[in-house]
């Protein structure tokens, strides 16, 4: 059954702000979740950010007022930047750093399906998740004299 600390939990690793660097630790040190659990779970709720961004730009996209402002803003450095084969790494350098949603953002404003980010988006977010449990289950050992 789901308690309220289990739903914190879910809170915390979709949330924006904090994401995993709040929810794994309170999942591992409060709610005694084993870290590769913790990361099992979190990278892919984290992942929700990028499917919500990813929906939303999809409605704006169908304001006609929207695309024409983007439209004048866009930059063709932008674009082939994105299109370029550093997309992956650009992608996967600035997600823990961005975060998931502003990445997605980016890249949907230069033109960037959803399908070619997902991989380097979500490789980030796993690898973040594995660094954060492991920290968080030494954290205790670390500390403690």
């Amino acid at each position: 059954m789901i308690g309220g600390s289990d739903v914190a939990f879910v809170a915390l690793a979709v949330n924006p702000l904090g994401g995993l660097l709040v929810a794994l630790p309170f999942a591992i040190l409060k709610l005694h979740y084993r870290p590769w659990a913790a990361a099992a779970i979190g990278a892919p709720l984290a992942y929700v950010q990028v499917v919500v961004v990813d929906l939303g730009f999809g409605l704006l996209a169908r304001i006609p007022w929207w695309m024409r402002m983007l439209e004048r803003r866009r930059s063709a450095r932008v674009e082939r930047l994105l299109a370029s084969r550093g997309a992956f790494w650009l992608s996967f350098l600035a997600t823990p750093l961005l975060g998931p949603w502003l990445v997605m953002a980016f890249m949907r404003y230069g033109k960037v399906p959803q399908r070619q980010v997902a991989l380097p988006i979500f490789s980030a977010l796993m690898t973040t998740a594995a660094i954060i449990a492991t920290l968080s289950a030494l954290a205790p050992s670390l500390f403690a004299r």
